[in-house]
Parts: structure tokens; sequence; C-alpha cells
């Protein structure tokens, strides 16, 4: 199934009064997530669709929704189905309010097999064909159009088989991510482990600063890891991340030191209750402005800004900027 594409908002605050031993004066980067999806897709049920106004042959239309992926982490495609039945449905259910006839994502070579773009066998006994289909009659390529043969069906959207260099409209979809080189994919993020690429310890901010300097897709920034530790989810992805690493790790949090208060660098704030601190922590008589996870008991704990520390980056979407 594909996914939402989150749509984040920017912005950047300079945290005052730190006290000089913790040089931390820093831009805290505020993300906002959304559930809509970005011009020109729109949202049909999970996922984000864009319904061509323009016609193309197959070959040609794959390409289209492909150029589409440029400077993003996402891999937009021509539309599959048999991802989810209910998705699918809705998919030819805005195809059936329409005249058009839309390519999806799926072909054959020779007739014996059919396969969707991703490699998965399409299902030949899915609800989705229409009856007699395919019936490969020489058309190697797939489409969804609403059949109008009785009155019973009229209001309903089928796939069929087709040839495929008729010019038609074309449904292209957001895919799974992407991640860029030295990133790892892990639930629906890209993060890049430092010590997994040789990289020396750094102080917090210096491993901010290279998380920041990172080359990411245009319209996605990097930082240190921003983590969610709202329930057990959460605490199975940060086991992920860590995998078997014996180290403590620099992550996107810190405190400012005139006060016991800890919070992300997207600005949610860090419960000195509720999660899983180590049993000494947090001690807010420390001079530190962050917190790390310690590998041994997979707990949080406050250190010293100036410890050298492997860390974790992170890369996510960014929308708009603006200042406060």
């Amino acid at each position: 199934m594909c996914h939402k594409l989150s749509l984040l908002i920017l912005a950047i605050v300079v945290l005052a009064d730190i006290l000089p031993r913790t040089n931390c004066a820093m831009t805290v980067e505020y993300n906002i997530t959304s559930s809509e999806c970005e011009s020109p897709f729109q949202s049909v049920n999970n996922g984000c669709y864009y319904f061509s106004d323009v016609q193309l042959d197959f070959d040609q239309a794959v390409d289209f929704c492909a150029s589409l992926s440029h400077g993003h982490v996402n891999e937009i495609t021509l539309a599959m189905l048999d991802y989810d039945m209910e998705e699918d449905q809705a998919i030819l259910d805005k195809v059936a309010m329409t005249e058009n006839i839309y390519w999806l994502g799926g072909k054959t070579e020779n007739g014996d097999k059919w396969l969707w773009l991703d490699g998965r066998e399409v299902n030949p006994q899915a609800s989705f064909w229409d009856l007699g289909e395919p019936n490969e009659g020489g058309h190697n390529c797939i489409i969804a159009q609403k059949n109008t043969a009785t009155l019973a069906t009229a209001t309903r959207a089928y796939v069929y088989d087709h040839e495929c260099t008729d010019p038609l409209m074309f449904i292209c979809q957001i895919g799974e991510i992407k991640c860029p080189p030295d990133f790892i994919k892990i639930g629906n993020y890209c993060y890049l482990q430092s010590w997994t690429i040789g990289l020396p310890r750094l102080h917090w901010q210096e491993a901010r600063d290279y998380c920041k300097f990172l080359s990411v897709p245009v319209g996605y920034h990097s930082d240190l890891a921003v983590l969610g530790l709202q329930d057990q989810q959460d605490y199975n992805l940060m086991s992920d991340l860590w995998g078997s690493s014996t180290y403590a790790i620099w992550i996107g949090a810190y405190r400012n030191t005139n006060e016991c208060y800890y919070q992300w660098i997207d600005g949610r704030e860090l419960p000195l209750t509720s999660i899983n601190w180590y049993k000494t922590s947090p001690n807010c008589n420390h001079l530190v402005c962050l917190n790390h996870w310690s590998s041994f008991s997979r707990t949080l704990l406050d250190d010293f800004v100036d410890n050298p520390l492997h860390f974790i980056c992170q890369m996510v979407k960014e929308i708009t900027e603006f200042t406060s």
C-alpha cells in the first residue's frame, strides 16, 4: 500500500540564555505533520494518487509517473492494485465517476503471467477484473474503465487488458519511501547510523551540524533523529535503530540549562516521567542540552554536550520556513 507524504512546517527558533559551558545555541525545527496529499496528488482512501488529464501510451505513462519522483524519496509509479481491497475499490470508484480510460501499472510479456510493475503477480481471480478478463487477445497492458455494458454495471469500473500503444489517461501513485545512500529505511523514515559508515564520534552540536549538512532530496532536510517514545511500537523502532550496537548515541533532544525542561528538536516536550529514563536521569543539575539512548539498557539519559558519541540522523519532509 502506498503511503501518504507527510507535510511538515519548519520554524526556526534560536534558543537564548544557554550557559556558556553547553554551547547549545541552535536552530530548532518544528515539524507538523498533515494527512493531506501534495498537489497534484489527491487522497484516495489511504493513498495519494494522480489522475492525469493528458493521454500517453503505456510506456510513456510509466516514464511520466517516474519523472514525478525526481527530488523525492517516495517512488512514484503507475497505480497498482492488489494491495488492499478497500483501496482498490476506492480507486475504481473514482474511475467510475468519469468516462476516461486509465492505464494501471500491470502488464504481461507473453500472456502467461500478468505482473504489476513492482514484480508482484496480478491475481487472475481478483474481483476487479471484469467477466472474461483478461482475455489474452494480444493486449498486454492493464487499464481501468467504467463498464457500461449493462444497466446493473453502469456505475462500476473494472480492470481489462488493452493494447499498450494506445494513448490513454493514466493514474500515478506515491509508493514506498526510497532512502538516499548511507540511509536505511526503518518504518516510514530514513535514518543514518554514524557507526555503520565509519564516522568518528562527535559532540552533540557537531553531530547535529553533520546531519544538517547531509545531501538529501529537494524538499527534505536531515537532522538528529527525533523519536516517538509514546508506546511499545516506538520502543521496538528504537531497537531496530540501535540493532546490536553497544554504543551510547546522540539523538535530537536537549534541555535548556536554565530550567529542567527537556524537548525534542521538533518542539515536542520530552516528559520527565512516563518514558523510559535511566534510573539516575534526568539529572537537572547537569549542564546538558541533549539526551541519548543507552544501548545497554535501552533507556534515555542526559549527558554533557561535549562528550563525543556516535549519533543517528533522520531525514524528514519540509514545506515552509518561517522564523519567530
